[in-house]
């Protein structure tokens, strides 16, 4: 272990990032097994999907990008089984979730964004894995919920574990959980990038991002990308036209109206999602492991009508892109896919809201290009580039993630030449239209409302305020010669005011300071007392500050040798006394401080 210490401190030299040099070494690990959590996640949901949709309904969906179809497309056969299979799904998740693990309910990148901010990055070791269970029956068994919440939580879970055996703190215990999650998301969209911006963004609801993590999750979601890319190769999610680019700065002002129509869009979605879990679900009397059948039922009836609807749905998102579905149809699977995700996670059913909000941002974007080519012939050159803005910029809006929704759906289509109308309305709909809303309920607005950053922002205050500004130089000091025999000190401590009395020599330079507590210690010895001087009773070496130290330094020698007053001495030479500093005036300079900070924010707000 003294060898892996040595490289880790090597590497946190050379990377500023907090605690990175043993992250750096433990995150491939992380990598690694989150890469095969999404393999056998991958695998599974197939499996089950082949029989369950395939067998059973007789529902073949379209295939996406470089994924293999094991069938041609065909839509179902059997209507009755259409609305069992995903009542009887939801009726599995439910007896698994509320039964093993109650927290895996809903879309589970909110549970790690809870644990992040909140429980210090511990996941209980069962909930992964029913979170796996569960939204595998789900998606599986045609739920419209996608795959990133229960892969992050596969990751998190193990990145959690690993910290707790290893007997890491609480900060690097977070930040290997989320380079878990980052590890599993990367893998399971072929986005490794991606993945790993998410999970640092996605914590908070503003512009922030988790800096300190950033380096950990890129290495585990390189890792996890790799290892799944062994089993099911690197592969794209969706194909794109070769000569697919933006390439019209005329089309800019019909990309701004687009970025309006994307935060409506979004506040619909999140206003759905969370009213019928707030409104109809949590008031149904009945036991919380049956509401999933009901959404699962609920949602068979929708499919009856809109099969389209049913899983992630990215056979139907490649066929938007390739221009194959009509306006009408689009603008209904939009609004479609609200109603349904809604009714499958706020039941209490498993899964994720990634794929859903792709989904919804596709078809969005693919009819608002036939609507304005209908209204204005030729104003827009290729339609299939709004379907992929519009994944980027939905979810953006949604999720408070612009930099990863970019980025991401640069990755998954394998293009970056729509990088400029990505940017302009993925930002535009964050910053500007969907600042009031988020379907992850769990975040905090910026690192200063997380408990996780606590502390960091006393130090950041004590930071701020020097030495010099507390002090009184002024303030009368009792200086003890180190010869002084006791009687004298006593009558010294007893006519002073002060509690600590430096030492000096004659040249007056200090070396060494006591307090009445060391007085007293002396006063109720063996006798020999009165043979004491003043040199006898001081301790050295002394901890000191100079007015240039900061008093996050300052609090620091406070609590090494749990003292109230420390010397300030010449910055040249710590042996000259220039006064002395108090715990309290410390603590009082603080406080002053935060309420200035506040009385600030109050009236900026």
């Amino acid at each position: 272990m003294s060898h892996l210490n040595r490289i880790a401190n090597h590497l946190r030299s050379i990377f500023d990032t907090e605690a990175s040099g043993r992250l750096i070494l433990y995150s491939p690990l992380v990598g690694v097994v989150a890469g095969l959590g999404a393999a056998a996640f991958f695998y599974l949901l197939e499996q089950l999907q082949s029989l369950a949709l395939g067998s059973i309904e007789g529902y073949y969906p379209p295939s996406a990008g470089d994924e293999v179809a094991s069938h041609a497309m065909q839509m179902p056969e059997h209507w009755w089984a259409v609305m069992l299979v995903p009542t009887l799904g939801g009726l599995v998740c439910g007896i698994l979730v509320y039964g093993f693990a109650p927290e895996a309910e809903g879309h589970g990148t909110d549970a790690m964004v809870r644990s992040f901010h909140r429980l210090s990055g511990r996941i209980r070791g069962r909930v992964p894995i029913i979170k796996s269970l569960a939204s595998i029956v789900t998606i599986g068994t045609g739920g419209s919920a996608g795959r990133e919440g229960p892969i992050a939580q596969i990751g998190a879970g193990f990145g959690s574990f690993l910290a707790e055996r290893l007997g890491l703190g609480d900060q690097e215990r977070r930040l290997l959980m989320l380079a878990g999650g980052a590890g599993g998301i990367g893998a399971i969209f072929r986005a490794p990038l991606g993945g790993a911006l998410f999970v640092s963004e996605v914590l908070y609801g503003s512009t922030a991002l988790e800096f300190a993590a950033v380096v950990p999750c890129f290495i585990a979601s390189i890792t996890a990308y790799s290892v799944f890319a062994a089993f099911y190769g690197q592969g794209l999610a969706f194909h794109t036209p070769s000569d697919l680019a933006f390439d019209r700065i005329s089309e800019l002002p019909i990309y701004l109206v687009f970025a309006v129509v994307c935060g409506l869009a979004g506040y619909a979605y999140v206003s759905t999602f969370y009213g019928i879990r707030n409104r109809v679900f949590k008031k149904l009397p009945i036991p919380d492991m049956f509401k999933p059948a009901i959404g699962g039922l609920l949602l068979g009836v929708v499919a009856l009508f809109l099969p389209q609807l049913m899983s992630g749905g990215y056979g139907w998102i490649q066929l938007a892109i390739n221009g194959k579905l009509t306006l009408a149809l689009m603008a209904v699977l939009c609004v479609g896919k609200i109603v349904t995700t809604s009714l499958t996670i706020s039941s209490g059913g498993s899964g994720g809201v990634f794929a859903p909000s792709l989904f919804i941002g596709a078809m969005l974007g693919g009819a608002y290009a036939e609507c304005v080519n209908q209204l204005f012939p030729g104003a827009i050159v290729h339609p299939e580039a709004y379907v992929l803005v519009g994944m980027g910029g939905f979810f953006a809006g949604v999720a408070r993630v612009p930099l990863t929704a970019m980025l991401m759906v640069c990755e998954m289509s394998g293009s970056y030449g729509l990088l400029v109308p990505l940017m302009l309305v993925s930002i535009m709909n964050t910053a500007l239209l969907s600042s009031k809303w988020t379907l992850y309920e769990e975040q905090v607005n910026s690192p200063l409302d997380s408990p996780a950053h606590a502390g960091d922002f006393v130090i950041d205050v004590l930071e701020q305020i020097h030495v010099r500004d507390v002090f009184d130089a002024s303030r009368e000091m009792d200086l003890v010669q180190e010869d002084m025999p006791i009687d004298e000190i006593l009558r010294l401590a007893a006519q002073s005011h002060n509690t600590y009395f430096p030492v000096v020599d004659q040249r007056g330079r200090m070396t060494g300071i006591f307090s009445l507590r060391d007085l007293r210690a002396v006063l109720t010895g063996n006798g020999a007392g009165m043979l004491i001087r003043a040199i006898d009773l001081a301790v050295s070496p002394v901890l000191s500050v100079t007015p240039d130290d900061d008093l996050h330094t300052a609090i620091r020698r406070f609590t090494q040798k749990n003292i109230d007053y420390l010397p300030v001495v010449d910055p040249e030479d710590d042996k000259k006394i220039l006064g002395l500093i108090s715990r309290r005036e410390v603590i009082g300079a603080y406080h002053n401080r935060v309420s200035e900070l506040r009385h600030v924010v109050e009236q900026a707000g």
